[in-house]
This record gives C-alpha cells, sequence and structure tokens, in this order.
C-alpha cells in the first residue's frame, strides 16, 4: 500500500512558514502637515477669500498660526452639505472626499506645520 504524504507536507510547510520570526514590515502612512499638503489645498480651493496675497479679506488662512486656529472649524464647514448655511468653499464645487481626508487627517495627525 503506498501511503501518500503530500497533503501532511503541505500542511506541515503552510504552519511552519507561519511560524518564521520574520515580519512584514508595514508602510509607514505619511503625516499630513500644512505646509506639505493644507496650504496648497487652501491656495487652490480657498482663493481669493483667505488668501490676502490674492486680495481675500476673510481670515487669513496663508499662515500657520491662524490655519491651525480655525482647523476644526474648517472641517465642520467643509463637510457640510453645498446648500447649508455656513459651507465652504463658498460659491465654488465641494470639495472632493480626498480633499475633505486631507483637513481631517492634518487635524488627527496633530496639527503638524511641516
Amino acid at each position: 500500500m503506498k501511503k501518500n504524504f503530500t497533503p501532511f507536507l503541505t500542511v506541515a510547510l503552510l504552519f511552519f512558514a507561519a511560524c518564521s520570526n520574520k515580519s512584514t514590515p508595514v508602510a509607514a502612512v505619511p503625516k499630513i502637515s500644512y505646509t506639505a499638503n493644507v496650504l496648497p489645498l487652501i491656495q487652490s480651493k480657498c482663493a481669493p477669500c483667505h488668501l490676502p496675497s490674492k486680495g481675500g479679506f476673510k481670515q487669513n488662512f496663508e499662515n500657520y498660526d491662524n490655519a491651525q486656529k480655525y482647523a476644526s472649524a474648517m472641517v465642520t464647514r467643509v463637510e457640510l452639505d453645498s446648500t447649508a448655511r455656513g459651507y465652504m468653499p463658498f460659491k465654488k464645487a465641494k470639495l472632493g472626499p480626498e480633499e475633505i481626508n486631507i483637513f481631517r487627517n492634518w487635524v488627527r495627525d496633530g496639527l503638524l506645520e511641516k
């Protein structure tokens, strides 16, 4: 009688492979910062109103200190429905989910400047 050890060997190999000490490296998720991520978005979507250099007269978000101070309000206002009072960007198309996530993740990551 011929014995077939293939199923046993397959299970044993899978078991020992799973027990190895090598761990799969987890890719680091880049942190969102004002300078690298938020400011370019503000410059493209919140101009000219929040950019004094472009003639804006609303709260100045061209500088980190002001943007940081109003970060939670920014998130709240860009998340609003475009017909809601306080919606931003005023009179412009609603930001996409990826753009809104930049603001959310900036707050989540600790309002990093750089």
